[in-house]
């Protein structure tokens, strides 16, 4: 069903973009995210804590990058980074407050309705990247900052119960994972807008909208319909 949910939106984001040679880029961010992913796609160690520093540094490698919601709104960072007057500050107010979000589940402090935010939030960074007219950077890396808390702290699960060395050894994984993953995104943004045109980073704005609306509706079905 995943693949099949994946070949079937690549087509249709290229079916909406054209086969122009500029959007080769957009097309290739959204064949990226919406590649289909193991069914334990938040737990690096299949849902095993770690037990050792190397366990616990390879577990935070790996979330952001196999847990699609927490890629996607990484990639989104880093391009509104890219057309914003903070530039990389943006990303970096995440990655800190992710870390945040982090110590909040792991002092057993609830944050409420978590996988919703989340999903609103890849959405909402989707949406300010397809638009022309965005907010002041300031409020961009406010909402950064409150997206930070919340997608820290659904990292968090995959930590608690860890001891420290393995505990401090996650943190530094996730975090540089993210700044990788943001640089990466930010240096694409900057090519996109100053060498071909700004447009194409409007357009992976609405892959990333796409991949925000299914989760967010996903998170929905959840809360409403629970198993």
């Amino acid at each position: 069903m995943s693949n099949r949910l994946g070949r079937g939106a690549v087509g249709a984001i290229r079916g909406a973009f054209g086969n122009r040679l500029g959007t080769s880029i957009p097309a290739g961010i959204a064949a990226l995210l919406l590649l289909p992913l193991p069914s334990l796609a938040h737990h690096p160690l299949g849902g095993r804590v770690p037990a050792t520093f190397a366990e616990g540094f390879l577990s935070g490698l790996g979330h952001p990058v196999i847990g699609l919601d927490h890629l996607a709104f990484v990639v989104a960072a880093g391009l509104l980074a890219a057309v914003s007057a903070w530039g990389i500050a943006i990303p970096v107010v995440f990655v800190l407050t992710a870390m945040v979000g982090t110590g909040l589940h792991l002092a057993e402090v609830t944050l409420p309705m978590a996988e919703l935010v989340i999903a609103g939030s890849v959405l909402g960074f989707g949406v300010l990247l397809a638009c022309k007219d965005r907010p002041q950077s300031a409020v961009v890396a406010g909402l950064a900052a409150i997206a930070g808390l919340f997608h820290g702290f659904a990292y968090g699960e995959a930590i608690f119960g860890a001891q420290t060395m393995p505990l401090v050894a996650y943190l530094a994984g996730f975090t540089a994972m993210q700044m990788a993953i943001a640089i990466a995104a930010f240096w694409i943004g900057r090519q996109l807008s100053q060498r071909l045109n700004a447009v194409y980073i409007q357009r992976t704005g609405l892959v990333i909208c796409g991949v925000g609306a299914t989760f967010l509706a996903t998170a929905l079905l959840g809360a409403l319909l629970p198993a």
